[in-house]
């Protein structure tokens, strides 16, 4: 019987060893300020700081509206302030870096990274960490804590890739590419002006949701009522609810050039407050990277026919917009009249 216990003790004793050392101690092999990467409730984040070697930062901030915003000044595009709340809650430590080479890694750190440092809504600090580069086989990501000593290859399950491009600190991708986006219960008017098609130039006033005004550009004269094709109408204005840039040009080397040029066309929207959007669009000259060289009989093209180039933010901002999203906005005003 008391031989019987002893080996039942024995048993109890060795089980216990085998549960703290393999599971317990296996669990918390790191340290707790060294895996310290991923914040599982991005909603209780407010902002997160982004520092790379060449010493440019971008900060992304919370706003009241539950928006964000670029450096206090730029709205933030909501597509990519997704992806990086995404990547921050599924960061996961694959494996910590071996022996062999982790003071190789240690010096990549050093010399190549992005600080990142991530706060909650009360600016207290959530966590904070380094970001490397790829592992060679591109399916993880050297990262370390500020406070660890230790780096670790971190990745996002379901993801192969690096995650170094998530952490992005050129401020003009993150900034929101948004040229009108006004529902039709917030237009005012619309006006769009061809210079070199004056004829074809309309101004269109919203009187309310069923009630609008068409005028000719050039002349002033307003359309009769029975002659506007109402559904068309509609179906242009909703187009401003949602019309995007395809990205910033600000340092074009081209810009100065194009500006010199004389409009495509000049977009003019006012909304029930009185504020002014407007989009002065140009040609974009043919480069080696335009996909059509040349036209249906042969000839060389002149200028791009899949994008052309702008001005929004008034007259800040040098943006490059698409034929297929923005040129559906490029309507002439027989559009709007019904032929008999």
């Amino acid at each position: 019987m008391k031989k019987n216990l002893f080996y039942l003790v024995a048993f109890i004793l060795v089980g216990a060893a085998v549960y703290y050392f393999v599971f317990r101690k296996g669990s918390s092999t790191l340290p707790i300020n060294e895996k310290n990467f991923a914040v599982d409730d991005t909603a209780s984040i407010g902002k997160i700081f982004i520092a790379d070697m060449s010493k440019k930062t971008v900060t992304l901030e919370r706003n009241q509206n539950g928006g964000w915003m670029v450096n206090e000044k730029f709205i933030a595009r909501p597509d990519a302030v997704s992806l990086l709340l995404k990547t921050i809650k599924q960061l996961s430590i694959k494996y910590p870096v071996a022996d062999a080479a982790r003071n190789n890694v240690l010096k990549s750190l050093a010399t190549n990274n992005c600080k990142v440092e991530i706060y909650d809504l009360n600016n207290n600090p959530i966590t904070s960490y380094y970001v490397g580069n790829g592992t060679n086989d591109f399916n993880g990501t050297y990262m370390k804590t500020l406070d660890g000593e230790n780096p670790y290859v971190v990745s996002v399950p379901g993801f192969h890739g690096v995650l170094t491009v998530r952490y992005i600190t050129d401020i003009e991708q993150w900034r929101s590419r948004s040229v009108f986006n006004l529902p039709l219960n917030q237009l005012k008017s619309v006006s769009v002006q061809y210079p070199k098609q004056p004829d074809s130039s309309f101004i269109i006033n919203v009187i309310g949701i069923d009630s609008i005004q068409l005028f000719n550009f050039k002349s002033h004269a307003q359309i009769n009522q029975k002659s506007i094709n109402m559904e068309k109408v509609s179906m242009y204005l909703s187009l401003f609810r949602f019309i995007n840039a395809e990205g910033f040009e600000n340092n074009n080397p081209v810009k100065d050039t194009i500006l010199l040029q004389q409009p495509y066309c000049e977009i003019k929207v006012t909304d029930v407050r009185k504020n002014l959007y407007t989009a002065t669009c140009y040609y974009k000259p043919v480069t080696k990277s335009t996909m059509q060289q040349f036209s249906n009989t042969g000839e060389p093209m002149q200028f791009d026919v899949d994008h052309y180039y702008a001005t929004i933010n008034n007259g800040d901002d040098f943006v490059l917009i698409q034929q297929f999203h923005f040129g559906r906005l490029f309507q002439k005003i027989g559009f709007f009249i019904s032929k008999k």
